[in-house]
């Protein structure tokens, strides 16, 4: 009877224990653990915030181009009797590239010009009648007047002169309307040797000796002989998605990682951005963004711009935003928690009321929603810290408010903040290797 009464005095003190303990871990919150013997305190990495500079940016990949190009295309039909260069060759403005069959627009250009030599002789001989019968009309009058002429006569004769002056100038009529055919006869001929509009590379040849080409009209695309692009002056077409448009402004400065070359970035900069999106497979949004490459990238002496090639596949990363003096900690070290699995403390409660709920979220959602936090060291124990981030890059992140400058941060090891909790036991290091030093 003695021995089951001192065993239940016993339990009870170990329970009256265990609770002083857990209501002494945090102000108003109650969280019982029944364990009597605790693993080890792990090590954390532990360090202040720190100023420095942040550079945020966005990616999006693209493909180069030239800034100037052309499209060769035929604007005539015709069968090709030349083709003066082949893929890869260099030209200049007014080289001979393509050259048509002009036979047809020579007999045509002829034809013209033998119908305007006519006309020149009809409508010297209409001249030659319209002085005649400007003669003749002037004589019968003063015969009429003087009673030798009858007044049919004197009518006939002015008749005459009428037709005279109406020949006349319908010669010189199809004489303008000639001179006109003669001018687009002798454009067509000219449309039969195809010239490079542009200094540049032939970068695409799509026609033979021999081939029928074929002029485009509205319905009818006509036939692209070769592409011509000029290799001095490259760009970037990149499709940037439409959650990171908003943040791309022209001017904004970039780097273009080639697929074929990622070690040696080329500089750039935004040129201009595509006021519409266009929508891609998936339902996918994105927005065309033209990068330039920086005129301190242009010319023979940068071997990473001499290696591109129109139609490469490349990688841009656009800076966005820049601080250079921002109070910062290790990107690891922000960690997600859920609202109920923090302390039921003011602070929390009212960082999460002030925290934008995500569309579509119900109040009672709000004890299941994550929330951003940082843990800090304080007396041996991990204290949450609810937190307002700014900026950030791949490797830092910017701190706006929640952590005091003097307060050490719980930056890992990784496999420790995944599972820290607020209150729990913790053992500070500064280095990383003293992580692996026996405790």
């Amino acid at each position: 009877m003695m021995r089951g009464a001192v065993t239940v005095v016993l339990l009870g003190a170990v329970v009256v224990a265990v609770v002083g303990m857990n209501l002494s871990r945090e102000p108003g919150r109650i969280d019982l653990n029944w364990q009597l013997i605790h693993e080890p305190a792990p090590k954390v990495l532990a360090e202040p915030l720190s100023n420095g500079t942040i550079v945020q940016t966005i990616t999006a990949s693209g493909k180069v181009e030239s800034v100037e190009e052309a499209e060769i295309a035929s604007q005539i039909i015709g069968r090709v009797v030349a083709v003066g260069f082949k893929e890869g060759d260099a030209v200049k403005k007014g080289d001979v590239l393509v050259q048509i069959d002009k036979t047809d627009a020579q007999a045509r250009l002829d034809s013209v010009r033998a119908r305007i030599s006519r006309l020149t002789s009809a409508i010297d001989q209409s001249e030659s009648d319209l002085v005649k019968a400007k003669r003749d009309a002037g004589l019968s009058s003063k015969l009429a007047g003087r009673g030798f002429s009858t007044p049919t006569e004197l009518a006939d004769s002015y008749t005459a002169l009428a037709k005279a002056e109406a020949a006349l100038a319908m010669s010189r009529n199809e004489l303008t309307e000639s001179e006109a055919m003669r001018r687009s006869s002798e454009e067509e001929v000219e449309r039969t040797t195809i010239r490079a509009p542009i200094d540049g590379v032939v970068s695409n040849r799509d026609v033979e000796i021999g081939e029928i080409v074929i002029a485009g009209t509205t319905n009818l695309p006509g036939s692209v002989l070769m592409k011509v692009c000029d290799m001095t002056r490259m760009r970037v077409r990149a499709d940037v998605d439409e959650t990171d448009v908003l943040l791309v402004r022209p001017g904004q400065p970039a780097r273009i990682f080639p697929q074929a070359d990622q070690l040696h970035p080329i500089a750039g900069d935004v040129d201009r951005v595509a006021p519409q999106g266009k929508i891609k497979k998936d339902e996918v949004v994105s927005f065309e963004t033209l990068v330039n490459l920086a005129p301190a990238s242009m010319g023979d002496g940068d071997p990473s711009v001499a290696s591109l090639r129109p139609g490469m596949s490349v990688t841009v990363e656009v800076e966005v935003r820049r601080s250079d003096d921002a109070v910062s900690a290790p990107a690891q070290a922000v960690v997600h928690r859920r609202r109920k699995d923090l302390p039921d403390t003011p602070l929390f409660r009212d960082w999460a009321e002030r925290s934008v709920r995500s569309p579509g979220e119900k109040a009672r959602d709000a004890e299941v929603r994550y929330l951003k936090v940082m843990f800090v060291v304080e007396g041996g124990h991990a204290r949450a810290r609810p937190i307002e981030v700014g900026l950030s890059d791949e490797r830092r992140v910017e701190v706006r408010s929640g952590v005091e400058p003097d307060e050490r941060v719980i930056v890992g090891p990784f496999h420790a903040l995944d599972v820290l909790k607020d209150g729990d036991l913790v053992v500070p290091v500064a280095t990383a290797a003293e992580l692996d030093q026996p405790k």
